[in-house]
């Protein structure tokens, strides 16, 4: 008896924590899915401010249709050939798609190695600052640590310093090339991690479709060309969180000291790693709660062991070489109070408060930190006196995120064409105003709405999981969203979240594939039994929803859905502003 009240209460926790991350999980996707097919977000290249637009739901709606319709047809002529010989046929198509998956690889490989070359792109900004004071570190020049400097207000960016110096001691004034150089196939390396993740939680199939469905993000294709931290931190972090589930399943400590050895590289590279070393411990520590599992205890904290130890270590390391005080600063709080105030970019965006504050108080913590308080308070009070400015504020700092179908693809390129590189078809490419640009931004929005549209169906089909053994990466994902849902708001902060979501999207579809590929459609019987299954009514009350959306005017709406307006302001901007342009250009 007391055994099975054990083990009854084991189960508890664990449907309590899976019940949690699904139900925010399911209302978070929704909302974005609808989000992205109301509103599409513009940023320019100038003051990368952003432009609200609004988009297409219904025309949106009718190309998900027809792209599931072609998924569908796609399935049933699969089945066809497969007939009775499914371990041939599957066979035959695991060595197609391995094939295929190398040689896109390889193409796609290629073809940045060759863009990175070819641009030739600087570092500016944050990440300019990190890579010069990795090359005077090296030259003996510690004065990027003195008092009122870069490091002595942002500690928590020595890590990267650090990880930067071998490229700058080997490669010198190429350091910087040599980096992106090696983001590619490190970006290739954190496809394969999460392809593999996706082999555990589904099967082999889902993980090859995973694997090229990922190489097809667009977005990520000029990330490489970043040099700060960011494909480094998404590889060793999705690692980290593989061998994690591995740990879990094989309950082997090489695992957890493996992905204890990545967590705290990827902190190095760069701190919003913290994140995903907070969901690897937290999904452990479910576990051992649930299992009642000493050794998942002992996991979290080896996991949290190495991610302190990447937290306080480089900045002790950088105290030993420069003797400076590398370990105060501005507060990470100051930048959560950032993320609660207007910008000229965006809601939440940067707008200098943390630095301002730093230089204006004379860099005294307390005062710093009495400053921020006030600033949240401030908020707080804004927020609860204007309710309606709140809804619209947060709606706003979202779309300006997850609802920008480029995520920065052409700012991250063309704010750093310093030498004058770029032919007239790339500027039409990159620049807003472009035909290219134009056309590229509609293709990366409905690509952007297929995405969102797979985790739905996903949400829609899915049975009912046991615990959180597949839940792994939507913690991880939900940790992303709720950090820069108060912090600092940036499109490409967030892409290593919206790659988490690439395994439930393709797994959505295939489910949805699998169940019509089997309906006979002219039989009435076959059509009212699916229509009569759960999932289906979800459907059809989501397709409703959308429909009523489409033509309600009212606030509840307009400030949390359809946020356009600024049609007429973007398209003056494309055709007054930008000034790459021909005379003889058609503007659009």
């Amino acid at each position: 008896m007391k055994r099975e009240r054990k083990m009854k209460l084991d189960r508890l926790v664990l449907d309590a924590g899976d019940k949690i991350v699904a139900v925010l999980f399911t209302v978070i996707l929704l909302y974005l899915f609808l989000l992205s097919i109301f509103t599409t977000c513009f940023m320019v290249y100038t003051d990368e401010h952003v432009y609200y637009v609004k988009d297409f739901p219904l025309l949106t709606g009718a190309g998900l249709a027809v792209f599931c319709v072609f998924l569908v047809f796609l399935r049933r002529k699969a089945d066809r050939k497969t007939g009775k010989t499914a371990a041939d046929a599957w066979e035959k198509e695991e060595r197609n798609l391995k094939i295929f998956a190398i040689a896109a690889t390889v193409i796609l490989g290629v073809g940045m190695v060759w863009f990175i070359l070819h641009m030739n792109l600087w570092p500016i900004y944050d990440q300019g600052a990190i890579y010069g004071a990795a090359m005077r570190l090296l030259e003996g020049d510690y004065s990027d640590w003195k008092q009122g400097e870069y490091f002595s207000m942002l500690p928590y960016q020595n890590g990267m310093v650090l990880m930067m110096c071998p490229f700058a001691a080997v490669f010198g004034e190429k350091a910087y090339l040599a980096i992106q150089i090696c983001n590619v196939p490190v970006l290739f390396l954190a496809y394969c991690g999460i392809a593999g993740i996706t082999k555990i939680f589904f099967d082999k199939k889902c993980a090859y479709y995973t694997y090229l469905g990922l190489l097809l993000t667009v977005p990520m294709w000029t990330q490489v060309t970043f040099v700060y931290g960011t494909i480094p931190e998404i590889c060793l972090a999705i690692w980290a969180v593989y061998l994690g589930i591995v740990f879990e399943r094989e309950r082997k400590w090489r695992y957890i000291f493996g992905s204890g050895i990545c967590i705290l590289f990827a902190i190095l590279w760069k701190s919003n790693a913290e994140i995903f070393m907070i969901a690897i411990i937290l999904t452990l520590l479910m576990q051992a709660l649930g299992k009642r599992d000493a050794r998942m205890l002992a996991g979290a904290g080896i996991a949290a062991a190495c991610g302190v130890a990447a937290i306080k270590g480089a900045p002790f390391i950088l105290h030993v070489i420069t003797g400076e005080d590398t370990a105060s600063g501005i507060p990470m709080t100051a930048w959560l109070a950032m993320g609660l105030q207007e910008s000229s970019i965006a809601p939440g965006w940067y707008n200098e408060f943390p630095m301002n504050l730093y230089r204006h108080v004379s860099s005294n913590p307390q005062v710093i930190k009495g400053e921020v308080w006030k600033s949240f308070q401030d908020s707080f009070r804004l927020f609860s006196e204007q309710k309606e400015y709140a809804v619209r504020f947060f709606a706003r700092k979202l779309a300006s995120m997850w609802a920008d179908p480029a995520f920065q693809f052409f700012t991250t390129v063309n704010t750093r064409n310093l030498k004058g590189t770029f032919s007239y078809g790339m500027k039409d490419l990159f620049y807003n105003g472009g035909i290219g640009n134009t056309i590229l931004y509609l293709l990366l929005n409905m690509m952007q709405s297929v995405y969102y549209f797979g985790v739905v169906l996903y949400l829609l089909i899915k049975k009912k999981e046991p615990g959180l053994e597949k839940s792994h990466l939507a913690v991880a994902f939900l940790g992303g969203f709720l950090f820069h849902f108060i912090g600092e708001a940036k499109s490409h902060y967030v892409m290593p979240y919206y790659l988490l979501l690439m395994p439930y999207a393709v797994q959505g579809y295939r489910e949805m594939a699998g169940r019509l590929s089997k309906a006979e459609v002219g039989n009435l019987k076959e059509v009212r039994r699916l229509c009569q299954k759960r999932s289906a009514k979800k459907g059809i009350l989501l397709m409703a929803v959308i429909i009523i959306i489409s033509f309600l005017k009212i606030p509840a709406v307009t400030n949390t859905l359809k946020l356009g307006g600024e049609e007429s302001d973007y398209i003056w901007y494309c055709t007054n502003v930008t000034q790459w342009k021909e005379a003889d250009y058609k503007k659009v």
